[in-house]
């Protein structure tokens, strides 16, 4: 079987490359940024011509988001709504954020139009997803109180909040 030839790379290309990726997912411009870093050089390990550079990566990624492409605000928020969704404490969905290139204030923005409910909500999500404290029958709640505490913890939650959840009697209503 015969390999195709590596090609070129060059603006046009990484502007493809950068839309067929978009057009799947949506990301922030950092996370796109390092995806076509990437293909560049795994285009040059493979022996492909390179002829675009840093600059070229900065000008396809400012005509991605003057046409509206990517907007980190908007990802954002949606990766919050759905981090939250499935219960993500919120130095975990800072984590989360973080790791996937949105920008600091963005983070901070989400984070601060936010408060100790919905941090609440999120840890009843996460106990109930998880099978934690009142989702656990009588006999082994009280022999798993402390592991159940423990993943709280390690999902980021504070101790109050987590022991409020974990201690609570009755799950939340369905409306809360």
């Amino acid at each position: 079987m015969r390999r195709r030839k590596p090609g070129v790379w060059d603006r046009a290309r990484l502007r493809r490359a950068a839309l067929a990726y978009l057009a799947r997912y949506a990301a922030p411009a950092a996370h796109v940024r390092r995806l076509l870093r990437r293909r560049l050089e795994r285009g040059a390990a493979r022996g492909a011509e390179i002829r675009a550079g840093e600059e070229d990566i900065d000008a396809v990624l400012a005509d991605l988001v003057r046409m509206g492409l990517i907007d980190d605000r908007a990802w954002a928020e949606a990766q919050a709504k759905a981090l939250r969704r499935r219960g993500a404490s919120a130095r975990g969905l800072a984590a989360r954020l973080s790791s996937k290139g949105a920008p600091r204030a963005e983070i901070e923005r989400l984070l601060a139009g936010e408060g100790d409910e919905a941090e609440l909500r999120a840890a009843w999500a996460l106990a109930q997803r998880r099978r934690l404290g009142p989702w656990r029958g009588p006999a082994e709640r009280a022999a798993r109180r402390q592991k159940d505490l423990a993943a709280m913890a390690r999902a980021g939650f504070r101790l109050d909040v987590a022991r409020q959840v974990i201690d609570a009697d009755t799950p939340p209503e369905a409306g809360q």
